[in-house]
């Protein structure tokens, strides 16, 4: 009975393990983002669930943008045209990450596989 608690718990670390790896945990992608300095003109605040974020698509301000992510489930946001940029959030987890954003429409999406495909994608909309 020991053994196969073990092996239990072996299995649970290794899909830990597993899932933060799929998310860009280890890739390294994140680390090669500079954040900019000085105060966010406005922050944008998601939810990331199955399959969606909340809301889809949002507005704001051009310039340095905080970005606050709620998970709800394992899930990543990159957004695109931004290199480096990647949030990750487990259920229950808040992130929040500036970026600089020019006007107009950027799309952001969660890497996942098969997640962006099942409609996880957005657009945020600097003016």
């Amino acid at each position: 009975m020991r053994v196969r608690s073990m092996s239990v718990a072996l299995v649970g670390v290794l899909a830990f393990a597993l899932v933060g790896t799929a998310c860009g945990g280890s890739s390294g992608k994140s680390s090669s983002y500079k954040e900019p300095t000085g105060p966010a003109v406005d922050t944008v605040k998601l939810v990331a669930g199955n399959f969606f974020y909340r809301p889809k698509d949002s507005t704001t301000k051009s310039g340095i943008v905080a970005i606050q992510l709620k998970g709800e489930g394992v899930h990543t946001l990159v957004i695109q045209g931004v290199p480096g940029f990647e949030m990750q959030v487990s259920n229950g987890q808040t992130q929040t990450k500036k970026v600089q954003l020019k006007p107009g429409k950027h799309t952001i999406y969660c890497t996942l596989p098969g997640h962006r495909q099942s409609g996880m994608q957005g657009t945020i909309t600097a003016t």
